[in-house]
């Protein structure tokens, strides 16, 4: 007698576990980015926050990169 049910839930304990390391990578790709800029923009003494403008788009950019990456991945 085969039990299908455990096995739809541990995939879908897999994909969760998968799709909440992605976020949480996301997140993490981006807050390091901005806050390096924006500890640029400190020690600069600038009024704008250009480079934490600049490195958050490009934490972004990375971020969504990797994402496409790690779900084209077979």
């Amino acid at each position: 007698m085969a039990n299908f049910g455990n096995n739809d839930e541990g995939k879908q304990v897999s994909n969760f576990a998968k799709y909440t390391g992605i976020a949480f990578q996301m997140l993490a790709t981006i807050g390091v980015f901005a806050f390096v800029g924006y500890k640029i923009d400190e020690h600069s003494g600038s009024t704008k926050s250009i480079y934490t403008a600049m490195l958050g788009l490009l934490g972004v950019i990375i971020s969504l990169y990797m994402v496409i990456r790690s779900l084209t991945k077979k």
